[in-house]
């Protein structure tokens, strides 16, 4: 897969969730995908293993978290893996709440399908924003 054609399928990603098409998404991924998130403490923090697993968490995002405000701004690529520099600005349902970061997403492209997703963010604020 070319350098442009990578980042092309990370922005088709980005405005399928801006559309809140989580399906599109979940066709662009390996079978073996890993959607990982960090943190302890954090509602959504773990390894998601799949499609399965990567629909497993856009559910509890979207029990959780009410998306106020989400911004890719700068793509970089290095042959298949794309990293994405951006921010973000979400409330917790539960609390009503807000957090926000800045957040790096790292994508590694394999055949033309997404095999692994990271996201680096500040999770200590998300986490505060879910305690209630």
């Amino acid at each position: 897969m070319s350098t442009t054609t990578s980042v092309q399928l990370v922005q088709s990603l980005f405005e399928a969730f801006g559309r809140g098409d989580i399906a599109y998404i979940l066709e662009r991924l390996t079978p073996d995908c890993i959607w990982s998130v960090p943190g302890s403490g954090y509602a959504l923090a773990g390894e998601y293993k799949g499609p399965e697993g990567a629909a497993e968490f856009f559910r509890r995002l979207h029990e959780t978290e009410e998306m106020l405000r989400f911004d890719p701004r700068e793509y970089f690529t290095n042959g298949d893996d794309v990293v994405v520099l951006g921010y973000e600005q979400a409330r917790v349902r539960a609390t009503g709440k807000q957090a926000e970061s800045k957040w790096a997403m790292v994508f590694r492209v394999k055949d033309g399908k997404v095999a692994s997703w990271s996201t680096h963010f500040d999770t200590e604020a998300y986490a505060a924003a879910h305690r209630a």
